[in-house]
């Protein structure tokens, strides 16, 4: 069974993938790497691309709070953000006491992040961090949110909130591959891993694409066209489409098809040229 581990950015109320890693089961070697050997390899190529002055941080899900991660993650001064599972077990101070309990039996409040400072995480290896607990209304349970210790004057409270709420964005990103792009259904027969991978890329940059042709003032002045905006703004917004919606709708309609497939050859130049993507929705129409 081929299996693929993605790594993604946000952009645009999207998450959208910038690197992939592959493998499959069962193994076809006597002696193969690893899921977490695998997951590294993705860790180190991503460390690698970011350009010169830029602070890389990883925001993983509750699948990756393992104490040994955290410890790699911290001995190579790497910032991160983890969700961890309510059943791990820390050393912590509450209300002025050094306690052992779960995560799970943390005080906090409603609505408001709380922050714990150089926590001791796991029962038996003891590595610190601090723990953001935050629940939010209609939460079934709390965020435990896992940082670097003692970084709170460059990774505040709220903005490690902030950034795990788009971490959510990904499950969107999915969404959209499977209702708009037609990933749903797909069966590949032989040489799965690798077709797997050259697929998955085919569809990352076609989604970057279309996500940039929906951002673009050109298409932004059509909006008007095709949504009704909200009375009452949600997420703070009145907007009701996304961009990937925007971009569908341009692309598909008769009175701007023709401009729109030559704007995304204007988009796909620039691309080439190496003229970046966050300069793109700046460039006049």
């Amino acid at each position: 069974m081929a299996s693929a581990i993605p790594s993604a950015i946000p952009f645009q109320g999207r998450a959208v993938p910038v690197a992939w890693v592959d493998f499959e089961y069962p193994w076809k070697t006597v002696d193969p790497a690893s899921q977490n050997t695998i997951e590294r390899y993705l860790l180190t190529w991503l460390g690698l691309a970011v350009p010169r002055g830029v602070r890389l941080i990883l925001i993983f899900d509750r699948g990756y709070a393992r104490v040994e991660l955290i410890q790699d993650l911290n001995h190579g001064q790497q910032p991160f953000l983890i969700r961890a599972r309510r059943q791990v077990i820390v050393q912590t101070k509450v209300r002025g006491r050094q306690r052992r309990l779960s995560l799970g039996r943390l005080p906090h409040r409603m609505g408001r992040p709380l922050r714990y400072r150089h926590v001791l995480y796991h029962s038996q290896k003891a590595e610190p961090v601090d723990v953001i607990v935050y629940r939010g209304k209609g939460f079934q349970e709390p965020w435990f949110l896992i940082v670097p210790p003692d970084s709170e004057s460059w990774l505040p409270t709220e903005e490690v909130v902030r950034l795990y709420r788009q971490r959510m964005q990904i499950e969107q990103c999915f969404r959209d591959w499977k209702s708009h792009l037609g990933l749903r259904g797909l069966h590949l027969q032989v040489q799965k891993s690798e077709r797997l991978l050259r697929v998955l890329m085919g569809f990352t940059l076609a989604y970057w694409i279309v996500l940039l042709l929906g951002t673009d003032p050109f298409a932004e002045k059509l909006r008007p066209y095709f949504e009704q905006q909200r009375r009452k703004p949600r997420h703070g917004t009145g907007k009701v489409l996304s961009v990937l919606s925007i971009a569908l709708q341009v692309l598909s309609d008769s009175r701007w098809e023709q401009r729109a497939r030559k704007r995304l050859i204007e988009i796909l130049a620039r691309l080439a040229q190496g003229r970046g993507v966050a300069l793109l929705p700046a460039f006049s129409p």
